[in-house]
């Protein structure tokens, strides 16, 4: 009987984690962490969750069906039944009836706290239900699991995370960031107690960076309490205590953490409640000597409406920013990604991808799942791993993607002006007319200087485009631009709070450009 209890408990648990992962954090409490039990019987290969009432047997079967099959289908098999029941029964027990130890078998998927609370099971009885899926009754069998929770209350690394520092690509673009991330995940006794903000666009490696500090500081210190989450996630988790009465119980978990890491922290800034609780979550770990991690798509001072307090709290830290990856960067995540995949490129091949890949490494992963898509149909393999992969099917990739809306050549000039304009934060007619303030020359050049290089426009058609007499000076301008890209000084833009070189300005801009929906 307690290898049968065993073996359901650590199912059921890898099920748990699973389905939390799927849903959120914030239906998996309202609708399983108290108002579920789930029973598994390997020899029938059923799978039985047990609810209080009908409202929530119809309620789970109507919203959370597949989901519960596509998690219980990775841990069981396809072949699982799966049965809700009405059970008032098992959740009228007293608590004292409903423990028993049991022993814990190890989940790779799944980090338990460093001191686990006993697994939960309910007294073997057999109970009487009527299942969602049928008119009679059916017999439930013994040894129903108490539904793990994937996050208790207890100070936990609630879910294994799956980026890691290892296997993050540095570049000049993100290698400030990365230096920080490490010293705090190795806990460098030089920066405790000292905030991490890291900031930057959407797909360019924020969230890798937070888990991969969460990894490490866990595999370096296997005592300690961590803890990684989205601002959404936080405010649920707040909002959640504060409706059952369990504030006092999240603050403690919260504020007893070793390291605790947010990413997004945006999301909170119109809440003013919750920056409120995540403000005094942030000086008590602080003043405790703990570490906290934070990343946005913007520097905290220009995140509207974050308080003042908080903004504060972020800038005494190190403050650091991630800017869009390299030509040279972009190869080697090209090379990386395609490896995790097994997938060989021909050298020209990945400097042709990461050169017509626009945008943000999470595009360049979306383009070499496609493209091993394509391989996988058409290619051959090798020992396991497929024929290199060319020019042809690169090709093949990009008409796909020119076909699903993605920009094809030509660029108009108005484009140019426009992404300029936007990028920039300044008006176009300043960028057409004849200010010389250093700004708007620079932004002047720049639309100049693409023009140039994403047309077919000549000289003297840009400066009739700019409204110029002689083409002379659009001349200058364009030879002006080229010379700040090949000297490459850092500049600091008035739309930005940090600073950034020409040649990452203007590939910017220029991915930006290439990325607009076809007009």
């Amino acid at each position: 009987m307690p290898s049968t209890i065993s073996t359901s408990y650590a199912i059921t648990t890898r099920i748990a984690e699973r389905l939390a992962e799927s849903l959120g954090q914030r239906k998996f409490a309202m609708w399983f962490d108290h108002s579920a039990r789930f029973n598994y019987e390997p020899a029938d290969r059923r799978l039985t969750v047990n609810v209080p009432n009908r409202f929530v047997a119809d309620w789970i079967g109507r919203n959370f069906e597949q989901d519960l099959h596509q998690a219980a289908s990775s841990e069981i098999g396809s072949d699982v039944e799966l049965n809700v029941c009405v059970d008032p029964e098992c959740f009228n027990q007293p608590a004292s009836n409903q423990q028993q130890d049991a022993q814990q078998t190890q989940n790779p998927d799944f980090n338990a706290p460093a001191t686990p609370p006993s697994p939960q099971f309910q007294t073997p009885t057999t109970h009487t239900a009527h299942p969602t899926n049928a008119a009679g009754p059916a017999t439930l069998a013994p040894n129903t699991v108490v539904m793990p929770r994937p996050t208790s209350s207890a100070p936990a690394y609630s879910r294994k995370l799956r980026h890691a520092l290892d296997t993050f690509v540095v570049g000049p673009a993100n290698e400030l960031a990365y230096s920080a991330a490490t010293r705090v995940a190795e806990d460098d006794a030089t920066i405790a107690g000292t905030p991490l903000f890291i900031h930057g666009g959407c797909g360019l490696g924020k969230t890798h960076l937070l888990q991969g500090i969460c990894n490490r500081y866990r595999t370096r210190n296997p005592q300690a309490r961590v803890h990684y989450c989205t601002g959404e996630q936080f405010t649920n988790e707040y909002i959640t205590a504060v409706r059952t009465n369990k504030l006092d119980q999240f603050r403690r978990r919260m504020r007893q953490m070793d390291l605790l890491a947010v990413d997004d922290i945006h999301f909170i800034a119109n809440k003013s409640s919750t920056q409120q609780e995540f403000l005094h979550c942030f000086d008590h770990i602080e003043l405790s000597g703990s570490n906290v991690v934070l990343a946005s798509d913007s520097h905290p001072k220009l995140i509207k409406q974050f308080t003042e307090a908080l903004v504060s709290r972020c800038v005494r830290g190190m403050v650091v920013q991630i800017h869009e990856p390299d030509e040279e960067t972009r190869i080697r995540i090209v090379r990386a990604l395609a490896d995790r995949r097994q997938m060989i490129l021909q050298p020209s091949a990945a400097r042709e991808l990461a050169l017509r890949a626009d945008g943000s490494v999470r595009e360049i992963e979306g383009l070499l799942t496609k493209l091993h898509a394509f391989a996988s149909l058409g290619g051959s393999r090798s020992g396991g791993l497929l024929e290199p992969v060319g020019h042809t099917l690169i090709n093949r990739l990009f008409e796909a993607e020119e076909k699903t809306g993605r920009r094809a050549k030509p660029v108009r000039f108005n484009d140019i002006v426009d992404t300029v304009s936007s990028e920039l934060q300044i008006e176009q007619a300043k960028i057409l007319g004849t200010s010389r303030n250093k700004h708007i020359v620079l932004a002047r050049s720049i639309a100049i200087y693409l023009t140039r290089n994403m047309t077919s426009m000549s000289y003297p058609e840009i400066a009739t485009a700019m409204g110029r007499k002689t083409h002379s000076t659009v001349i200058t301008a364009a030879q002006r631009m080229q010379r700040q890209i090949d000297e490459n000084a850092p500049i600091l833009l008035p739309s930005e709070a940090s600073s950034t070189t020409p040649k990452e300005l203007v590939d910017r801009i220029k991915r930006t450009i290439k990325r607009a929906p076809i007009s």
